[in-house]
């Protein structure tokens, strides 16, 4: 029987050989075809795709059957993903061609280094990675943001940091897609004696070319232009050495156009804006420049100049372009450029010292939130020991603490330990406390380093000190843990590792065939996160995903004997080791959830085994299950609550998704008790209206929070009203009419089915804590911007949820009363039709018989 076993294991690896080398000939004789094998893999990779309960997983992982080591090791993944660099390349590409989309494809980390981090050019990234649908969805429009900003020399360019992660964990990428805009000029660091760009995430909800466009330009250098109030001042900057551009404005802010004019020909010409004060009660405001004649009428008035040196009495060259654009404005200075100069090298911005004059409490405390919150490539964040408290102890995420010097002895010892911590970023979070820095907190952070490392630290052998919080809600009552350094326990990869996941405690579930069963029932409207291995531990890295993510998910792990398990055929999992998301499909009934009558979905996760991919993914499944799952109980309605700061607005509409109704009800300070108990109540009414619906209700104070009032178009003269808002798509709707519960949810209704016109809104103002007082109210809102869209579109997302919570029946009855509804306004559309048409022949008729007795008096005289 051992040798029947033996001779067939050999022909089957004969003719596995045999195979491989006939498919290794034909790759050779075959001409390479990129653009066939770009589809091969998009194909491949959406075929590998699982769509469970209304959303997708892609996959972008291999499923071989054959692989032999199904042991996780974190390690080999990022080997066999750094091999597979040509695919995720192959994803840079099928978005965006390179030819035709304005964006650029890197390749490799180093060549974004090069290209975006050491040259002047200003440059809009978006990080993708394989698989990621959002991705695909918003390539359109970022290329068309390209395109449009060709002109002006702003760089777009996308990379796959599943391909680079080390690029992924030094720019702090969470999330993808990612859009980060970066500078021409870099910033010193003077901690780390290092200067480097500093990057500008993109936190906007709407991914439209416009707001990409809007952000693209916001990265510009804004002190190239030099501002001057008066005609005098131009003596001061207009020169021989170079030809200045002189811009005669009223705006407050620098048009971009101008601001990439002085940033591209640096050295070869000078942009200067003349501002005037075009609201006084001067018939001519605008100032009349040098070497030209006074103006008789503001249409007149010059706006756009050149001088070609610094004499001022010669007639400088005027704009000779058709319109302000920056097609026109841009050719226009480009005629009259200056001498070329060589390449210019990344400028360095450099913050100044202290000249040691005392600040304001205010000036102070900003100076210090700045450089708190200094924002480089540190994978450590510094804080300040007065707030240890609040930073560390009462944080329930996990904390690292690195106290250190910051010397010249000590600078390299300290950033190499940084740097060690890059594999486990996100992991927890990295806080640095100085013991050196100069200013009145180095006595408090002494003392914090000395109680919290047991006099430990600060000595003067050693450079940092490491300690570890783990995940709690009150660390007071945890015990933290030291990293202890020495030659044979250096700070490393390894080490930090081992220390980290040894002290982590172990919420995760073990699961065995006993209690399979067991588990699946239990709680089963919380989504379940699973782990299939052949380890026979939990590995530390799912230990620490687990105590992050436990308020979230349960957490299990299944050690499986082989590949052969029934268990891992039951839950289709063709390759070690393998995580499974487990849920219930959000559009379960409450009918159904109370009868416990529900199947359970599962999801594999599609990535490498890391820990910010399983992090990522985790995240948007907690967004797309959870919160659905929350949002549509009709049973669970609750009395608007009255938000008052920005946290609550953020909390309770910005946070939950779907579409938020703003109740704008004056408060008590401006209207009787019994009123605004009475306006509650109706809001009240039409959240249970609306309840089973993608609709979170607040209230706001239009009179308190009069900016943010105003930017929705509510007045104290048209409240109480309610305004539908959708924060992630930036657009909003403002009810007119009666504040009755029924109108206030037919509204609802409206927006959510594309039946009402809906307003962008580029940034929502704040909500002032506290209320405003009347010299902060100067905000003027923008003119709502109106474009031509299909209203079906544009809250095509929420209506897709608006029947997650319903049965066929309800549906059908809900479709039915709309179509009912319908036809009884068509037909009193045709019955005030058929009114009018009497009502004119009626007047005709009488018109006739008026026509006839005048001709018979006419006759008779």
């Amino acid at each position: 029987m051992a040798m029947n076993n033996s001779r067939r294991f050999s022909l089957r690896l004969s003719f596995v050989l045999l195979l491989f080398a006939m498919m290794m000939m034909m790759m050779m004789l075959m001409p390479p075809n990129y653009e066939n094998e770009s589809a091969f893999l998009m194909k491949r990779k959406q075929s590998q795709g699982t769509t469970t309960g209304g959303f997708m997983f892609a996959s972008a992982a291999k499923t071989d059957d054959d692989d032999d080591d199904d042991d996780y090791d974190e390690e080999e993944e990022e080997e066999e993903s750094a091999k597979e660099n040509n695919v995720f390349h192959m994803e840079v590409r099928t978005l965006y061609d390179p030819n035709n989309s304005g964006v650029f494809g890197f390749q490799s980390s180093e060549e974004f280094k090069e290209k975006v981090l050491e040259t002047r050019d200003v440059w809009v990234v978006q990080f993708i990675a394989p698989g990621c649908q959002p991705c695909k969805d918003m390539a359109p429009a970022f290329s068309r943001a390209a395109l449009s900003l060709e002109s002006v020399n702003i760089k777009f360019g996308a990379i796959d940091i599943a391909g680079n992660e080390d690029l992924g964990r030094s720019m702090q990428i969470s999330r993808v897609p990612a859009i980060v805009g970066f500078g021409g000029k870099k910033t010193w660091n003077p901690y780390r004696k290092i200067a480097q760009k500093l990057s500008n995430e993109y936190r906007g909800d709407a991914l439209t070319a416009r707001a990409l466009r809007e952000f693209a330009v916001k990265n510009l250098p804004d002190d190239e232009v030099a501002r001057i109030d008066s005609v005098d001042e131009l003596k001061n900057v207009v020169s021989d050495e170079m030809p200045t551009l002189v811009y005669v404005t009223d705006k407050s802010e620098t048009p971009f156009m101008l601001k990439s004019l002085a940033w591209n020909h640096k050295n070869r010409i000078r942009v200067v804006e003349l501002t005037y004060d075009s609201s006084t009660d001067d018939l001519l405001p605008t100032p009349v420049l040098p070497g030209l004649e006074a103006h008789e009428d503001e249409e007149d008035a010059v706006k756009l100049v050149l001088y070609k040196d610094a004499d001022l009495t010669k007639k400088p060259t005027l704009f000779d372009g058709e319109s302000m654009s920056k097609d026109e404005v841009f050719a226009f200075a480009e005629k009259h450029l200056g001498p070329e100069v060589g390449e210019l090298e990344v400028e360095v911005l450099r913050k100044k010292k202290d000249d040691g004059e005392d600040k304001s409490g205010d000036e102070k405390k900003k100076g210090e939130e700045e450089e708190e919150n200094n924002d480089d490539f540190s994978l450590f964040i510094e804080k300040k020991p007065k707030n240890f408290e609040q930073d560390v102890i009462e944080k329930k995420e996990a904390v690292v603490v690195m106290f250190t010097k910051r010397t010249d002895e000590c600078g390299l010892k300290v950033n190499e330990a940084i740097d060690a911590f890059a594999k486990l970023q996100f992991q927890a979070e990295l806080y640095e406390y100085v013991v050196n820095r100069d200013g009145e907190d180095i006595l408090k952070a002494i003392k914090l380093a000395e109680t919290q490392t047991l006099s430990k630290f600060p000595n003067k052998d050693e450079c940092f000190s490491l300690m570890y919080y783990p995940f709690g809600e009150n660390k007071e009552d945890e015990e933290s843990y030291p990293f202890e350094v020495s030659e044979d326990h250096p700070v490393n990869d390894g080490n930090l590792k081992a220390w980290m996941y040894e002290n982590t405690a172990d919420v995760v579930l073990r699961i065995t065939q006993d209690n399979l069963d067991q588990y699946l029932a239990t709680d089963p409207f919380t989504p379940k996160c699973v782990l299939f291995s052949q380890k026979d531990e939990t590995p530390g890295m799912y230990k620490t995903l687990a105590a992050n993510f436990k308020d979230d998910f349960h957490f299990g792990f299944f050690q499986a004997d082989d590949k052969n398990d029934p268990n891992l055929q039951k839950f289709n999992i063709p390759k070690l080791p393998a995580v499974q998301l487990l849920f219930v499909n959000p559009a379960v009934t409450p009918q159904q959830e109370a009868s416990g009558n529900v199947q359970m979905n599962s999801a594999p996760f599609p990535g490498p085994m890391n820990y910010i991919y399983l992090r990522q993914w985790l995240l948007e499944a907690k967004n797309q299950i959870k919160r659905k799952d929350e949002a549509k109980s009709p049973g669970k309605v609750t009395p608007p609550p009255h938000v008052t700061t920005q946290k609550e607005f953020e909390d309770e509409c910005e946070s939950k998704g779907g579409l938020c109704a703003i109740a704008f009800i004056p408060g008590t300070s401006s209207s009787s008790q019994s009123m605004f108990e009475d306006r509650m109540e109706r809001a009240f009414e039409a959240a249970k209206l609306t309840s089973g619906r993608p609709f979170t209700w607040i209230v706001v104070d239009p009179i308190v929070q009069k900016t943010f009032a105003k930017a929705f178009d509510v007045l104290p003269h048209n409240s109480p009203t309610v305004t539908v808002l959708q924060p992630r798509k930036g657009r909003y709707a403002t009810m007119s009419g009666s504040f009755d519960p029924r109108e206030l949810a037919r509204h609802c209704e409206l927006v959510l089915n594309g039946k009402t016109r809906t307003f962008m809104i580029q940034d929502v103002p704040k909500i002032i804590d506290g209320g405003e007082s009347e010299d902060e109210n100067d905000y003027e809102p923008e003119e709502p911007i109106e474009e031509e869209f299909d209203l079906n579109d544009i809250m095509g997302e929420e209506t897709e949820d608006a029947t997650l919570g319903l049965t066929r029946a309800e549906i059908a009855e809900l479709e039915r009363k709309k179509e009912e509804e319908e036809l009884a306004e068509a037909a009193r559309v045709k019955e005030e039709e058929e009114k009018k048409q009497q009502q004119q022949k009626s007047s005709g008729k009488k018109k006739k018989k008026k026509g006839k007795k005048g001709k018979k008096k006419k006759e008779d005289l």
